[in-house]
């Protein structure tokens, strides 16, 4: 394979390390973004280097426009090209409407749609220069199937489902696909606390009973970036264990344990 330049954001934690990894494994030159965790940063590039020497992190804000455009521009004044980007920085964070203030809504849409819309606009012009490109964004299972609380995180991850279709219908015409991948709940230290206090309840909802991985979320990632899925835009695939897919996905399991 011709050498692919990538940009993985939040790509030093979690999903976007394991992301990170996983591209690297497969030749791609890996630029992972992070915001402020140096120590983390520091052990993702070692192990980045140690597949694919060629790549490295960076540190940066995609929190506007400006800060994603010198990201995008660092990254093409060395390579020459940007041919994939994965967005996945992002935040969880509960808090009920009645509680909810305007600067905390202003918080969870800045950082997990429009630090997105941020970096698409900035690699469009690069992705067109070579007419090819792989954009993939994070969803999440909460922008299409509501859960009380959770009302300004769900709200920012359906605007990216509507960034992701949107712009595989705009950038079609240019070889660029657009797609994104909806986590259920990925076992992170962003999602530990959740799991530890109702994680016994929302397990009984998936019909593979039991929560998922960062590699799990890699492994569709790494597809969707892939020559082989350049036939698939506009998509939004859940990586959830069938969260929700079905109703009472515990009885099959209380039934196949009562065949034993």
């Amino acid at each position: 394979m011709e050498k692919r330049v990538a940009i993985v954001t939040g790509g030093t934690r979690g999903m976007g390390r394991a992301i990170s990894i996983a591209l690297a494994r497969k030749g791609y030159i890996v630029n992972a973004v992070y915001r402020s965790d140096a120590v983390s940063a520091a052990k993702t590039e070692e192990e980045l280097k140690s597949l694919q020497p060629d790549s490295c992190v960076i540190c940066g804000d995609v929190s506007s426009q400006q800060a994603a455009d010198k990201i995008v521009s660092e990254v093409y004044a060395k390579w020459n090209r940007v041919d994939v980007l994965v967005n996945n920085a992002g935040i969880f964070d509960f808090c009920y409407i009645e509680e909810m203030t305007e600067e905390y809504l202003d918080r969870i849409l800045n950082i997990n749609f429009k630090s997105q819309f941020f970096m698409v606009k900035a690699v469009i012009p690069h992705m067109k220069e070579n007419h090819y490109g792989r954009i993939v964004n994070a969803s999440s299972i909460s922008g299409h199937f509501a859960d009380c609380g959770l009302v300004g995180y769900g709200a920012s991850k359906a605007a990216v489902d509507m960034l992701t279709k949107i712009g595989a219908g705009e950038l079609g015409p240019y070889g660029i696909t657009v797609n994104a991948y909806a986590p259920g709940i990925i076992h992170t230290d962003m999602t530990h606390e959740m799991i530890t206090e109702r994680g016994d309840e929302q397990v009984q909802d998936m019909c593979l009973q039991r929560f998922g991985t960062p590699e799990d979320a890699a492994a569709l990632v790494g597809f969707l970036v892939s020559e082989e899925a350049g036939y698939i835009t506009g998509e939004i695939i859940g990586v959830d264990g069938g969260m929700f897919k079905v109703q009472n996905a515990y009885l099959a399991y209380k039934r196949a344990n009562d065949n034993k």
